[in-house]
C-alpha cells in the first residue's frame, strides 16, 4: 500500500516554505506539521476502496527554529514499515550547512463505509429504508458482522432493539422469520411460478429453511433469496 518510503516533496507543498521568513517558528511548525500529514496521506492514494483517511500531526515547539526554508532538500519517511494509528513521519533536511532531522508524530484513522441505524429501532419492527444511514467508521471499529448491504435490510425483520447510530448486525435481523408469510418462487429450466406459504424457521440471505405451501400444505426446503421471499428449483 505504501509509496516510496522516502518522497521528495512536491511544488506545492514546497511553496508553502518558499513563503516562510527564516525565523518564523510558528510558520515553519505549522508548515512541517502540513508536510507530515500530506505525506500520509499520499500513501492511500492508490486505495480503490471507498474510504476516507483523516491525519493530525502533533504539535510542534513554536518557540523552536526549525532550520527555514530547506527548499528542494526537505525529504520524508515513514517510521517504521507500515502507517498505525499513531505513527511518525521523519522529515529530514539535506541542505548543506543546514541538515536536520526531525520525528513528527501522526495520528491517523482510516474511516470505512457502514450502514446504522438513523433512529432508535426495536424488536420485531421490519426495517425500512429510512430506518438507515450510511456514515463512515473508524476501519478498527467497523464491525466485521455488521450489514453493509442494505438489500439485505430493508424489508427483513430486527430479532432486537437497535440503537440509533449502531450498526445491524449479521444475526441482529431475520430476511424471513418463524411464522411469516412468504413468496415461494419456483423455477425450472427458464419457467418461473409463485405461490405462497408459511416460514417454518428463520434465515437469511442463502439459508436453507423449512417453508409450508399455502395451497398444497406440503412442506418444502428452500432458498433464502430476499426478505419475504424464499425460492426452490424443480
Amino acid at each position: 500500500m505504501l509509496l516510496s518510503l522516502r518522497l521528495k516533496f512536491s511544488l506545492l507543498l514546497l511553496s508553502f516554505a518558499l513563503a516562510l521568513p527564516a525565523q518564523a517558528t510558528v510558520e515553519e511548525a505549522e508548515f512541517l506539521r502540513r508536510v507530515a500529514e500530506q505525506y500520509v496521506l499520499a500513501q492511500f492514494q492508490n486505495r480503490t476502496d471507498n474510504i476516507k483517511v483523516q491525519v493530525e500531526a502533533g504539535r510542534l515547539d513554536e518557540r523552536r527554529n526549525y532550520g527555514g526554508h530547506c527548499e528542494g532538500y526537505l525529504t520524508a519517511q515513514l517510521r517504521g514499515n507500515e502507517i498505525r494509528s499513531s505513527s511518525q513521519v521523519m522529515i529530514s533536511c539535506g541542505q548543506p550547512g543546514n541538515q536536520y532531522t526531525l520525528y513528527i508524530p501522526v495520528r491517523v484513522s482510516v474511516l470505512t463505509p457502514a450502514l446504522v441505524a438513523a433512529r432508535n429501532l426495536t424488536k420485531g419492527s421490519v426495517i425500512s429504508p429510512d430506518d438507515l444511514t450510511q456514515v463512515y467508521l473508524d476501519e478498527n471499529t467497523n464491525l466485521t458482522t455488521a450489514i453493509s448491504d442494505p438489500n439485505l435490510l430493508v424489508g427483513s425483520r430486527l430479532k432486537r432493539d437497535v440503537r440509533q447510530g449502531e450498526q445491524i448486525r449479521a444475526n441482529g435481523f431475520c430476511m424471513v422469520c418463524k411464522n411469516d408469510k412468504v413468496n415461494i418462487i419456483a423455477r425450472s429450466h427458464g419457467l418461473s411460478l409463485k405461490t405462497s406459504g408459511i416460514a417454518l424457521q428463520e434465515g437469511n440471505a442463502n439459508e436453507q429453511i423449512r417453508v409450508r405451501n399455502t395451497k398444497s400444505d406440503k412442506v418444502i426446503s428452500a432458498k433464502v433469496t430476499a426478505p419475504g421471499e424464499v425460492q426452490v428449483l424443480f
